[in-house]
This record gives C-alpha cells, structure tokens and sequence, in this order.
C-alpha cells in the first residue's frame, strides 16, 4: 500500500485482473503491466480499464490520456485516473 488512495485502488484492480498466478510477489505501482510484470495482454488491458471506469466513474479514452504510455504501469494509469477525477 502507499500514500496514495487512486494509486492504491488502481493496483488492487490490476492485481484482481491478473491473479494470484501473475502478480508478482513485490509488485507496486512500477511494475510493468505487461512482459516483465503483471503480464497482461490486450483483453486482460481492456478487463482493467472498463474496472478503472467503473470504480472511478470516468470514461478512458485517447482524449483523455489513455495512451500506450499510460497502459505501461500502475503509475502511469492511476496518473491518467487522477487528471479525469480532478477535473469531473
């Protein structure tokens, strides 16, 4: 856990999509979402999302800074998250 409640709740989603099988023993908001980390593909991606969207009542998208980028890491998303919760 850490300081920061989106970041945290953003982990916790990722970690039920890829399940105990594939989240690594000392993930955190660094680790990688795809090879090397949580290993998800496309469809586990998109699982993520649509969770994101419904626990943060937002809609991701391109426009709103759903971008390659942002699916490489915990971090990266919950950054995207934070900019549409801070302006809705």
């Amino acid at each position: 856990m850490t300081d920061d409640p989106i970041l945290d709740r953003v982990l916790a989603i990722v970690a039920r999509v890829s399940g105990p099988g594939r989240t690594p023993p000392d993930a955190g908001p660094d680790t990688p979402l795809g090879d090397e980390g949580f290993w998800l593909d496309s469809l586990d991606l998109l699982e993520v999302v649509v969770a994101c969207e419904n626990e943060f009542g937002t809609v991701l998208d391109q426009a709103s800074g759903l971008t390659a980028k942002a699916l490489e890491s915990v971090r990266n998303l919950a950054q995207v998250i934070r900019t549409q919760v801070d302006t809705c």
